[in-house]
């Protein structure tokens, strides 16, 4: 038996607002609500509000519907950890994510074995769903340039990802280096990774947002 219900008479896979509203009034706990509609966000809020802080390769990635609602399609995947900044300790991190609108077209296309990521995520809601924070502001592809070392980028390609950063941290009374300052000055583009997960962790220090 079908167990999701059509809001006027529209599919849940068809692409309309009506649909998600349901979705997200059903299915997302709070730490997951503020997700669908991404506002901008910082990588100062990424480092305050994420639960889990994870660098590592995708293992594998699985199409599955979500348990007990047939209809409602996930993507469950399972990175192997590099580094865990903020989480459960292991040597492997499973999520599931679900698709709404136009990315329930992407699939398993959004995550491919042996792609290396840095991901910004909230607990699990109730229904085992977790989002990158941000949508694809928390979710950075790592990628091993010839020269420079390794880089991230997020979805946004890191736009407006510092603003604001170097006054957060100092309101705080949590300072950046001069290393640090220079990588927030950066308005647009790949950064180092190790330039990265140092801000990153020096953020980790400020109060939790919840």
């Amino acid at each position: 038996m079908n167990r999701c219900p059509r809001i006027h008479g529209v599919g849940l896979r068809e692409p309309m607002f009506a649909a998600a509203v349901w979705l997200v009034s059903l299915l997302f706990a709070s730490p997951l609500a503020a997700q669908v509609i991404a506002r901008p966000v910082n990588l100062a809020y990424l480092a305050q509000r994420a639960d889990v802080i994870v660098q590592g390769r995708v293992q594998s990635v699985s199409e599955e519907p979500l348990p007990g609602y047939p209809n409602i399609p996930t993507i469950k995947v399972t990175l192997d950890i590099d580094q865990m900044v903020r989480g459960p300790a292991g040597k492997t991190y499973t999520f599931r994510e679900m698709f709404l609108g136009l990315r329930s077209r992407e699939g398993k296309r959004s995550y491919k074995v042996g792609q290396q990521l840095f991901l910004f995520l909230p607990s699990p809601s109730n229904h085992g769903l977790s989002s990158p924070i941000g949508m694809e502001q928390g979710r950075f592809n790592v990628s091993t340039e010839s020269r420079g070392g390794a880089k991230v980028m997020n979805g946004r390609g890191n736009a407006g990802l510092f603003a604001n950063v170097a006054k957060t941290a100092s309101q705080a009374g949590n300072p950046l280096t001069a290393i640090q300052l220079r990588t927030v000055a950066l308005e647009y583009g790949p950064v180092s990774l190790d330039e990265f997960v140092s801000l990153v962790k020096s953020l980790t220090t400020l109060p939790r947002i919840q």
